[in-house]
């Protein structure tokens, strides 16, 4: 369950960080996800949660690191 929320935030930080820079469409998210997560499982969860936003469609580029913690890096917006 701790996966879902970690792609509600994940989506939840996108959007914001979309929205500050007046973007029409996310086109990419840049993740750092730890090992304690399954790559393909948060690809869907995230997939899922941007179901409807402006993040919807959005490429995930996802880097797999060492430790517990999931970060998004960028985003890649159109204006």
């Amino acid at each position: 369950m701790h996966e879902l929320a970690a792609a509600q935030d994940v989506v939840k930080t996108a959007l914001a960080t979309a929205e500050a820079e007046g973007a029409k469409r996310i086109v990419a998210i840049v993740l750092e996800i730890g090992d304690l997560y399954g790559v393909d499982q948060m690809r869907e969860l995230i997939a899922m949660e941007a179901k409807g936003t402006i993040a919807e469609g959005a490429r995930l580029d996802i880097e797999s690191v060492a430790g517990p913690n999931i970060r998004v890096e960028s985003i890649e917006v159109e204006q």
